[in-house]
């Protein structure tokens, strides 16, 4: 069958191949995040595929109530005490909520694009992997933020995801078993005796339950998690890195006295009490977009709280920008991906269940939707399996399928 090549079918191709450059660089390059991002936009609207967003927000709730979301953070500028300019800026930062409808519709039509997308992110965590490495040995110049192209949070995220990624990877293909199997237990050292990002680990242990429950019936879940238990125990006596950074953050919850701490974990605890104290001055709509930095600094004013743009806790800081109704949306949006996670096939309905969890996880200790890597990261990748539809999903299964009991039949 042919298809007539015409100038929006390049665009729309050209949008494709901008959305698999961003999920590239989403682990290690926030520039060209942007750079890519905006390339997509506007091969989106030259393709004119922008005419399908009414129809996808009608067909996708996921997309639905990220837009809803979204435009709550546009409305939420009227009545914020912050600045316009700073309102703005912090709306920026949640503009990847409207990914959701433009990358399912460039995606939609292109399988190979969707599966070139997901690979392509792989690739990028695995090049932060082999970086941080090579800064490790001194056979690359150390970047200003140690052992790694970006921040050690982030990092260890990253990490945390390659090592799900890979074992979903391992279980799923027979044949790149032992190059995911390998895969993964390289990523799991950098992240236990190299990364010392305390996100990444929590991370990891609830991706691990998670694959747990995925993958075994209840009697062996409950030999899986004995097992898991024996592991982190081990990698705990192990690594000194694993341990210590435990310690650290038991020890700082143990010392911490409010408004006088200095740790992480002790700032965080105040600003989490901070943010309490102003959801409760504005519990419906908030203090608006970019209208947390204001209030707070009044809140704090002549104590010894330290200062903060955000209090690392997205739940928290949505809901006293935004209030009840935006912490209410958010949370859909988690559940409406989660729900749309068991309409696919295996694997992609594993693959779309790792990014919820990983992001509520992440959410609780950082605002990682505010963030624009691991924001990006949610956005896109989600939108990647959202973008299969459920026939190619099956018949993507019916092939697993085949090819496992294939290889089993060689076996015997």
């Amino acid at each position: 069958m042919n298809t007539k090549k015409t100038i929006p079918y390049y665009f729309s191709q050209a949008g494709a191949f901008a959305v698999i450059a961003t999920c590239f660089f989403i682990p290690f390059s926030t520039a060209y995040i942007a750079l890519f991002s905006v390339l997509a936009v506007l091969f989106w609207v030259l393709s004119g595929k922008f005419m399908e967003l009414p129809q996808i927000l009608k067909n996708s709730p996921v997309s639905l109530v990220a837009f809803l979301l979204f435009l709550l953070f546009v409305i939420g500028i009227a009545y914020s005490p912050a600045n316009l300019l700073d309102s703005l800026s912090n709306l920026k930062k949640y503009r990847e909520l409207i990914f959701f409808p433009i990358v399912i519709s460039l995606l939609s039509d292109k399988p190979w694009a969707r599966v070139a997308a997901e690979y392509s992110f792989i690739a990028g965590c695995i090049v932060l992997m082999l970086v941080s490495f090579g800064m490790s040995l001194s056979l690359i110049t150390s970047h200003r933020f140690g052992d790694s192209l970006v921040y050690h949070i982030t990092h260890s995220f990253f990490m945390a995801i390659l090592i799900y990624w890979s074992a979903q990877r391992a279980t799923e293909s027979r044949q790149d078993r032992y190059f995911w199997l390998f895969t993964g237990a390289v990523a799991l050292a950098n992240l236990t005796f190299l990364a010392p990002g305390r996100i990444g680990m929590l991370v990891l242990i609830c991706l691990a339950v998670l694959y747990t429950v995925q993958h075994f019936s209840l009697k062996m879940q409950l030999i899986g998690f004995m097992l898991l238990a024996t592991a982190s125990t081990t990698l705990y006596l192990s690594s000194g890195n694993v341990s210590q950074r435990i310690n650290e953050a038991i020890n700082e919850i143990q010392t911490y006295e409010q408004g006088s701490a200095r740790t992480s974990m002790g700032m965080r605890l105040d600003w989490y009490n901070d943010c309490l104290v102003l959801f409760k001055e504005k519990p419906v709509f908030g203090h608006g977009t970019g209208g947390f930095e204001v209030a707070h600094d009044k809140l704090i004013e002549g104590t010894t709280i330290k200062h903060t743009g955000n209090p690392h806790n997205e739940y928290l800081f949505i809901a006293v920008q935004l209030g009840a109704v935006g912490l209410a949306l958010f949370l859909l949006l988690l559940a409406a991906m989660l729900s749309a996670s068991f309409k696919l096939a295996r694997p992609d309905r594993w693959m779309l269940q790792g990014i919820v969890v990983s992001m509520a996880v992440g959410c609780t200790l950082n605002s990682f939707l505010y963030d624009s890597q691991q924001g990006h990261y949610f956005v896109f990748l989600s939108s990647v399996f959202l973008a299969t539809s459920r026939k190619n999903s099956l018949t993507r299964q019916v092939k697993i399928s085949s090819d496992y009991h294939a290889n089993s039949a060689a076996n015997k």
